[in-house]
């Protein structure tokens, strides 16, 4: 018969045998001693472990070990110290987080099986208190090392607890502190109120604000403060002649706080001076070194350290301990650590993404509640009435091109139903109804996008117009859809004829100019309603004869007319070279709503906003002379792949601030869309300025959802 095997070992359960627990013993060839000794070798495994650890104690005295440098844990020495079967522990050290480390000798291997916590383990850890008597208590208690630093809980509402120092047994307040939950608060609601009061933009940032909104202390392009005293006036101009007196030509008297010479030159000239402000003839590097040298010994308690490597581009408002710049001002722009670049100039934009904070100040569009008269048509055409609410879309080459045009009038003909094309420009390019035009030769074309100054014969509603001299030339507007034609042209001392066809045979009428020099129109009227060819020829002409455009629709067809009167390439104040030449085709063609989409080529040059905001006024008000009642949308063009001279925010900026100035309607293709990047992997350009069909119908959609719908 043979022993179990015991070994020293704490157990933390006793098996429980149950009736159908096999009463069996150990097995040869068989690993394990079987459960019939399970719960035997369980508790002798605890007896062992019991019987090492109470004889043990006895010796704890004289089998304590500690660590030497040949014996770095201590645990050869205390494998050699005790005999198998025994407990020994090992000291760590005073200031460790454990004290003791027990150690079984097992045969003469070592065996960790428990340790006590150390000095250590309290000093060490970061410590909060109540109250400055129960943290000078640990002190007192040796839990808080000197030079080691704890936290006593503050009574400000502000902060939350301050920091403290073991000063050779004295607590002393280290300046640090941690804020309350309502101090941050109280600076994000800061920073929130400049942003939507606009205090922050490129070159303007405040550093303080009082309780009634003023900004004592700011940056403008430079240091700044809205007022100082005279005293202070005084101990500046003290301490700049202490410094620079050598430098100077003679003391200045009769300082006031309106006017502050510094000093002057030989000559009588004030090089410095403060007139409302430090104002400076011309500043040097070396002094704007000496400037901040200064500004550091006034305010160097509120810096972490001093601030070197100034420059005229680069000016770093404060550095923590370590060195980094928490914030600096880079060519008069402010910008911060893990938020740049350039946050002055940086944050409208930022602001204006699909973000909705307060911070966001402009729509996405207003609501269309100015077009009134759009929307009375609409009304009563579907009340049954003969009427065709007509939509006119002009602008830029987002105008002139197919493809805005075409979803739009893919919405309102699928509502409302065609009532034909609208405008035909006299230029080259495919309408979306698949109509085109043929010229021949002898005609010069004029268009007011490039830089051709204003029209000599007049032009049409899209700037642009054909003339000639010759008596061969002819024009045809092929493959359009029509019962009713208005041919525009300018009142010059030529002769034209016009016409279409009539079982095969074409209809010819003659217009002699009566050399008035105003626009006029013809109209061919009439006509069945099909697809045909209108026609123009010069036969017989001895003078000059300039052609405009066309508006052609389709009289007793109940539906919408959707013009597309754009021109490719055109900047706003290019619109002033003919919005005095509008009236005749505004009083015929009778648009309803104007919508402009203006923008992609003005931020590409140097076009300024004040310019783009007159040069829609002045074409706004040209228009509503002539239809007080018409209904406008400015619509702001999207981020395209263009090189900005202008930002193109700002552009979309002065639109909407006319819609709420001259009671209008805006809508923000800039903020629907995302960047040129995003919105072209999802189809929606079809270059890097304009939109594709994708992105087409997603403006109009928006827009009719919006705006024009109802």
């Amino acid at each position: 018969m043979s022993n179990l095997q015991e070994t020293p070992v704490w157990v933390s359960g006793i098996y429980q045998l149950t009736e159908e627990t096999p009463v069996l013993g150990k097995q040869d060839d068989v690993p394990g001693d079987g459960p019939a000794n399970l719960q035997a070798q369980q508790l002798a495994n605890r007896t062992q472990y019991l019987k090492a650890m109470m004889e043990s104690i006895a010796d704890w005295k004289e089998y304590t070990f500690y660590k030497t440098e040949s014996d770095p844990d201590g645990t050869i020495a205390g494998v050699q110290g005790t005999e198998s079967g025994k407990v020994f522990r090992v000291a760590q050290g005073i200031a460790e987080v454990i004290s003791f480390k027990y150690y079984l000798n097992d045969s003469g291997t070592p065996r960790l099986i428990a340790w006590l916590i150390g000095q250590g383990s309290i000093s060490n850890n970061i410590r909060i208190y109540s109250s400055d008597i129960k943290a000078k208590q640990d002190v007192d208690a040796g839990n808080i090392l000197a030079g080691a630093y704890c936290w006593i809980v503050s009574s400000s509402d502000s902060i939350l607890a301050d920091e403290f120092i073991n000063d050779a047994g004295a607590l002393q307040p280290t300046g640090r502190k941690i804020p309350t939950h309502e101090a941050i608060e109280a600076i994000r609601e800061l920073i929130k109120k400049l942003s939507t009061i606009a205090l922050v933009d490129d070159n303007f940032f405040p550093f303080f604000v009082d309780g009634t909104g003023n900004v004592p202390v700011y940056w403008d392009n430079g240091f700044a403060v809205s007022r100082i005293a005279t005293s202070l006036y005084q101990m500046i101009y003290a301490d700049v002649h202490a410094r620079l007196g050598d430098a100077l030509n003679k003391q200045v008297t009769g300082v006031s706080p309106g006017f502050f010479p510094l000093f002057t030159d030989s000559a009588g000239n004030v090089p410095v001076y403060w007139d409302g402000g430090l104002c400076a003839s011309a500043i040097s590097t070396g002094l704007l070194e000496k400037i901040w040298a200064y500004i550091n010994t006034i305010i160097a308690d509120a810096l972490n350290l001093k601030v070197t490597g100034i420059s005229p581009g680069f000016v770093p408002g404060m550095t923590d301990g370590a060195g980094n710049v928490l914030f600096w001002f880079q060519n008069g722009e402010l910008d911060a650590g893990g938020i740049g670049p350039n946050i002055g100039g940086s944050l409208a934009r930022l602001y204006q993404r699909r973000m909705y904070t307060a911070a966001y100040s402009i729509p996405l569009h207003t609501d269309g509640r100015t077009l009134w008269r759009w929307k009375a048509k609409k009304a009563q055409l579907k009340a049954g009435l003969a009427v065709r609410p007509h939509f006119m879309l002009t602008g830029d080459s987002w105008t002139q091109n197919n493809e805005l045009a075409t979803a739009i009038a893919g919405i309102l003909h699928a509502d409302y139903g065609d009532a034909g094309l609208g405008w035909r420009t006299v230029n080259y390019g495919a309408a979306r109804d698949g109509s085109n035009i043929f010229r021949s030769a002898g005609w010069d074309l004029y268009d007011s996008s490039p830089t051709s100054g204003a029209p000599l014969y007049g032009c049409g509603i899209d700037g642009q117009t054909i003339n000639t001299t010759t008596n061969t030339a002819y024009f045809n507007v092929t493959n359009v859809r029509c019962t009713d034609c208005r041919i525009y042209y300018q009142d010059l001392n030529g002769k034209f004829q016009y016409g279409y066809d009539v079982g095969g045979v074409t209809q010819w009428t003659e217009v002699i100019c009566g050399n008035s020099g105003t626009t006029k129109s013809v109209l061919l009227t009439g006509m069945p309603d099909e697809v045909r060819t209108i026609y123009v020829k010069t036969d017989g002409n001895a003078g000059r004869v300039a052609i405009h455009g066309f508006y052609l629709w389709r009289s007793g067809v109940a539906g919408c007319v959707m013009s597309k009167a754009g021109n490719a390439g055109i900047l706003a104040d290019q619109f002033l070279l003919f919005s005095d030449k509008i009236a005749e085709y505004l009083s015929t063609m009778q648009p309803d709503v104007i919508c402009i989409v203006i923008g992609n080529n003005d931020y590409r040059i140097s076009e300024s906003t004040a310019t783009f905001r007159t040069a829609l006024q002045t074409y706004m008000a040209s228009c509503r002379s002539v239809l007080p009642d018409v209904g406008f949308i400015l619509m702001a063009p999207p981020r395209t792949n263009g090189t900005a001279v202008t930002p193109l925010v700002d552009f979309r900026d002065v639109m909407f601030d006319l819609s709420q100035t001259l009671n209008v309607e805006f809508f923000s293709i800039y903020d629907l869309f995302d960047t040129w990047t995003e919105m072209n992997s999802l189809g929606c350009f079809v270059d890097n300025l304009h939109p594709s069909a994708t992105g087409s119908n997603l403006i109009a959609s928006t827009l009719n959802t919006a705006q024009i719908k109802g």
